[in-house]
């Protein structure tokens, strides 16, 4: 998470909020269309791991508990940043 906010200061970004969002966390399973539409929380991915049992599934429902608990297991990080300059081109040197 530390990388973020520098990568974005450097790009000419000033950073306003950063989070561990568990949004994917939920969402990447193995099931069909309309399973992922009731995916709320995780009771619901209990029961999509109980109905189609694969190893992503039981993955999933055994590592989700452990992922609220600790934020910074999750799969995305959420950077909100506020655009305030172009970035300075450097030059480099390459050899061919």
């Amino acid at each position: 998470m530390s990388e973020v906010p520098s990568m974005l200061e450097e790009a000419g970004f000033k950073p306003v909020e950063f989070y561990y969002s568990a949004v994917n966390d939920l969402t990447y399973v193995d099931a069909e269309p309309e399973d992922y539409k009731r995916l709320r929380g995780y009771a619901d991915l209990l029961k999509l791991a109980i109905k189609k049992p694969t190893k992503l599934n039981l993955l999933r429902a055994a590592a989700y508990p452990l992922v609220k608990l600790i934020p910074s297991l999750r799969m995305l990080i959420v950077a909100i940043s506020q655009k305030y300059r172009e970035p300075a081109p450097t030059a480099t040197e390459r050899w061919g």
